[in-house]
């Protein structure tokens, strides 16, 4: 009898673990882990996420602003990480944040508005297609043309020492 209350009582203490998202990441580490890079612990960081919806779906932005020492730290790991390109975005990249007309078709956009991002004319950018399952770093050559856009971008500020994060799920 205890040993099947002591069972019950265990998967009852998982389960509601897993509903109030007690093994969640958090957004630091999650932002680490996918953009290569180490945020300080103590960062804050704003953010909005409303995925959750069919098969997850959804957009995450978040940014981050960098004090001096915090953001030469910053600096020197994307400087020192091959998959981040120097701004300027590449043209399909332009478009899906800021919206903007190619080949006679117009795309709309508010992701960077949503996320509080002036056009960034200093710094580095990486974008990771996450299409098929896969992580490919891409120049969002294949954005428009898939079936769906799953992608997670970085793009970094380094004139005004920010860090602005997109995590597209649809």
């Amino acid at each position: 009898m205890k040993r099947k209350f002591f069972h019950a009582f265990f998967l009852l203490t998982i389960l509601s673990c897993f509903l109030t998202g007690c093994f969640s990441t958090s957004i630091s580490k999650e932002i680490s882990n996918s953009l290569a890079i180490q945020l300080p612990s103590e960062s804050e960081i704003n953010y909005e996420d409303d995925h959750g919806g069919f098969h997850g779906d959804g957009v995450t932005v978040a940014n981050v602003q960098f004090e001096e020492d915090e953001a030469e730290t910053i600096l020197s790991q994307i400087q020192n990480n091959k998959d981040w390109k120097p701004t300027p975005l590449s043209e399909n990249i332009e478009l899906e944040f800021y919206g903007g007309e190619k080949n006679d078709v117009y795309y709309i956009s508010d992701l960077a508005e949503k996320n509080n991002m002036p056009e960034i004319t200093e710094g580095y950018w990486i974008f990771i297609d996450r299409y098929d399952g896969e992580d490919r770093i891409t120049e969002g050559e294949e954005l428009f043309s898939e079936s769906a856009k799953n992608y997670t971008a970085g793009i970094y500020d380094s004139k005004n020492k920010k860090l602005y994060y997109f995590e597209y799920d649809s």
